[in-house]
């Protein structure tokens, strides 16, 4: 005699997941945190949940199609940071010529961690999301004004403000248009910038050109992805928090004076690119943490699904995240270093390692972030600055990068302990996953 079917456990699951639980134990987590049944009801009711065909084929570690497509948008997203970060090298020497080097510096300086904070703020409150140009199509309106309200007062800013405001928009809207599918439409933008302003074009009709390229194309790749959808943005607050560690991690970059950003020619930014490719890749690997963690725990009793192990599928990903960050970051380092003969010379070896820091500290901290940690996560972000001010003001010996390093290395330490308690138990992992969808 079949079992009966529960409407109310069903529609529980569909509402939290907006699809079939993919096996048991998370449909038993579902039914436990958000209609209060006992453990046993709730195991019960999700087996009945479960499709027998598709949850064989998720078992097996497939990744459907739409997963896919998110994949390959982190990747289309590091490739544009990476072009982001070599336009700054490109036109650094260009562009401190046509503006000064002193306002092309203060424009960087505050340029960065504006542009940060606000790919930090969309990535959490759209970005991230299947249908998310769709959500900020939907919110348009309000997304125009917030940004109106932000460059305006940037740009009235004297001699190195309007220069801010344009680089603010060209770095985010190519955030926008990476995510779109655009990134190398963005990146033929970025290349012929360089090719003009190597040329002689003047800088200022270069970067308001491309700035008017750059807005126009990212208004059209989000309200040409205007659709209905039930997905939700993330919330508000959830976006602040983000946009806020963002804005950390971009000034931590910039208030080492030690790096000189816009005024040491190609230097900083080309050393800044390897440790930014290790950490997207170290962030790709990271991407397959919702399959994984489902997929470890399958057939796990529920009294052992707490169980604390550093084998745990969630920390197995976590190490190797590292491991690649470490890895990419070095090696690349010294492909960097070892061309220095035909670049005119590379910063020091410090600077490297500083980057390198700075890379596992954003890895680490965004982790936290997407986990629901948030509150380790700011009070690591606010710790690594006041280490980084602290030895800029205290530490009479200069070291290039070494306030940098010392607030990425304290950012680091601090975000390592929580994200270990967290990530060696598999199924708290699971629970907060669930909790945060």
């Amino acid at each position: 005699m079949s079992e009966p079917h529960d409407a109310h456990a069903e529609g529980v699951v569909h509402a939290r997941l907006g699809r079939p639980p993919r096996d048991v134990i998370e449909g038993t987590i579902v039914l436990e945190a958000w209609a209060g049944r006992p453990a046993q009801n709730a195991m019960s009711a999700a087996r009945r949940l479960v499709p027998s065909g598709e949850s064989a084929k998720l078992a097996r570690g497939r990744v459907d199609l739409s997963d896919h497509d998110e994949q390959q948008s982190v990747i289309v997203e590091g490739v544009a940071l990476v072009l982001s970060i070599l336009s700054v090298a490109a036109w650094a020497r260009p562009l401190s010529r046509g503006l000064g080097t002193h306002v092309f510096a203060d424009a960087i300086r505050m340029a960065l961690p504006i542009a940060v904070a606000l790919q930090w703020g969309l990535r959490s409150r759209y970005l991230s999301l299947r249908t998310g140009l769709s959500l900020l199509a939907r919110d348009g309106a309000a997304c125009c004004a917030l940004a109106i309200a932000l460059a305006l007062p940037l740009a009235l800013i004297p001699g190195w403000g309007p220069i801010a405001a344009m680089l603010v928009a060209i770095w985010v809207c190519g955030t926008v248009m990476t995510r779109r599918g655009w990134g190398l439409v963005y990146a033929l933008g970025l290349v012929l910038a360089a090719v003009l302003l190597a040329h002689h074009a003047s800088a200022d009709a270069v970067l308001l050109s491309l700035t008017g390229f750059t807005l126009s194309l990212c208004l059209a790749a989000v309200f040409t992805r205007r659709m209905q959808t039930h997905e939700r943005a993330g919330t508000v607050p959830r976006a602040l928090v983000a946009a806020m560690l963002g804005g950390c991690v971009g000034v931590l970059l910039v208030a080492d004076p030690s790096l000189g950003w816009g005024a040491h020619g190609l230097h900083p930014a080309i050393a800044l690119v390897p440790s930014v490719i290790g950490s997207f890749w170290g962030g790709y690997y990271m991407w397959n943490l919702h399959e994984a963690v489902p997929r470890g725990m399958s057939g796990v009793p529920l009294d052992g699904a707490s169980r604390r192990a550093l084998s745990d599928p969630a920390m197995s990903l976590f190490v190797g995240a590292i491991l690649r960050v470490v890895g990419a970051t070095t090696v690349l380092s010294a492909v960097v270093i070892g061309m220095g003969q035909w670049m005119k010379g590379t910063d020091n070896l410090s600077v490297f390692f500083a980057f390198g820091l700075a890379a596992l500290m954003s890895l680490q901290m965004g982790l936290l972030e997407s986990l629901g940690r948030r509150r380790a996560a700011v009070i690591a972000a606010v710790a690594a600055l006041g280490v980084e001010f602290a030895w800029t003001w205290l530490v009479s010996w200069q070291v290039s990068g070494g306030a940098l390093a010392a607030g990425a290395l304290a950012g680091v330490l601090l975000t390592l302990p929580p994200l270990v308690a967290l990530l060696s138990r598999s199924g708290r992992v699971l629970a907060t996953t669930l909790w945060i969808q």
